[in-house]
């Protein structure tokens, strides 16, 4: 089955949440957004030798509840000025903090970077390495959600369309799906108290257009955020199978990143390290990077927030790379 655009795979349910606000119910809706827009300069082996203004990205999303136990939420993304998709599109049965239903498009809970790296909530501003090539940006799917917190204990489980068998790494977004087979997930997580937070997350699913080839992702994490310090970590891990002569394709990876929290101003630092070995996908090439990054958050107000990131990018075993790589970007959340 072909694929399609995000926006129009959610027509149907972003029309069926317009008929719920139509109706003569009490709703309660909230509105948020966000703008932000990024200079990059590298070195002579990156990707912006001379410098250039990058990834113009806007944001809306609205959100609310009909008759206290059902909810919806439309957000919409603009990158650039020819990119249009919509991250979520969902109505949803939410009784109590224990179980929630989402039926549509949602981002989907695998670790916690996916649906927490909007440029407002993370300080930093590229991808973590290890996940650069796991799964797209702002991974989302459409298909049905369950999640829910008791005690301790959080979960999400869903099923839905997957990803599908395109790029380098193997695992590409995708809408309609491409396959008779539907791709299934979740995450188990434990709120352990003082911002203290672990999970672990699984993903099958056939990728290719046969139905014959599976993809596994499994991850960790873990999150620690006080008023004054933040910690995270992901640790993440793929299996492709692919077709014959080939031996399936492997990545494995973690990051860490951390930041202090002094009044409007959050230095940050982060080490990141990724593996891939397929000889089938991306040219067949065998990869063992790290990263290091720096940088600092500045928050002059409440709405504006201004970004610096260095990064320095090395190979083991190879030719010293000459790709490190500076980041600024400038935003606004509302």
């Amino acid at each position: 089955m072909s694929k399609t655009r995000p926006g129009l795979a959610a027509v149907p349910v972003a029309a069926a949440l317009l008929a719920a606000l139509a109706l003569p119910s009490p709703a309660q809706v909230k509105y948020g957004g966000y703008l932000s827009y990024e200079y990059i300069k590298g070195q002579a082996d990156s990707g912006f030798p001379r410098g250039s203004l990058e990834n113009l990205l806007a944001g809306f999303l609205v959100a609310g509840r009909v008759q206290e136990k059902f909810g919806f939420a439309i957000e919409a993304q603009a990158q650039g000025a020819s990119t249009f998709g919509v991250l979520q599109a969902w109505a949803g049965f939410l009784p109590s903090k224990a179980v929630t239903v989402r039926a549509g498009l949602f981002l989907v809970p695998f670790g916690t970077w996916n649906r927490s790296s909007r440029p407002q909530d993370t300080f930093l501003i590229r991808t973590p390495l290890n996940l650069e090539g796991l799964y797209p940006a702002y991974w989302r799917d459409l298909g049905l959600l369950v999640e829910g917190e008791v005690g301790v204990l959080t979960y999400a489980a869903y099923i839905g369309n997957g990803l599908a068998e395109a790029g380098p790494s193997g695992a590409a977004q995708q809408f309609a799906d491409n396959n008779t087979d539907k791709a299934k997930g979740g995450r188990v997580g434990l709120v352990l108290g003082q911002g203290l937070q672990a999970g672990v997350s699984y993903y099958t699913g056939k990728y290719d257009d046969l139905n014959m080839r599976d993809l596994t992702l499994e991850g960790a994490d873990l999150s620690w955020v006080t008023p004054q310090w933040e910690f995270h970590g992901e640790y993440t891990r793929s299996v492709l199978e692919n077709p014959q002569p080939f031996e399936r394709g492997e990545t494995e990876g973690f990051a860490l990143w951390a930041s202090m929290n002094f009044r409007n101003i959050q230095p940050f630092g982060s080490f990141q390290k990724a593996t891939r070995s397929d000889g089938y996908h991306g040219g067949g090439l065998s990869l063992d990077r790290r990263r290091w990054a720096a940088g600092v958050r500045w928050t002059p107000g409440s709405a504006l927030f201004v970004k610096l990131e260095y990064d320095w990018n090395t190979e083991k075993e190879a030719v010293a790379l000459k790709n490190n790589q500076f980041q600024a970007q400038v935003g606004l959340s509302f």
